[in-house]
């Protein structure tokens, strides 16, 4: 995670230094939206593989987690993808192990 880190911190930065030499007389406001704007899509990188690299991510062969509804044993249902939206609207991808409630039929995406 680090090597990519660094690479799109490297690439904000060039981002954002390529922005302010276009625009020389940018107002303070118009400089702060540019950096939130930049900085989302770092944090929605950085959140997105941070999850991923999580262990949670995968329910293992013959581990049957609870229902947290009804307690009940929980079924795979194979890897599926879930997209969140976070600061900045930007759109976070997990791929994750999908579980279903036989009883009540709650659907469970993995913490982490």
């Amino acid at each position: 995670m680090d090597a990519n880190w660094q690479t799109l911190v490297e690439d904000i930065m060039t981002g954002m230094r390529d922005w302010r030499t276009a625009h020389p007389k940018a107002t303070f406001a118009e400089i702060e939206a540019a950096v939130d704007e930049r900085l989302n899509v770092l944090r929605a990188r950085m959140l997105e593989q941070a999850a991923l690299a999580s262990a949670a991510t995968t329910i293992t062969a013959g581990e049957r987690p609870a229902c947290p509804s009804c307690g009940a044993q929980l079924e795979g249902r194979g890897q599926q993808e879930r997209t969140l939206i976070t600061q900045g609207d930007q759109e976070v991808h997990l791929r994750r192990s999908y579980t279903v409630c036989p009883v009540c039929a709650t659907g469970l995406f993995p913490p982490g």
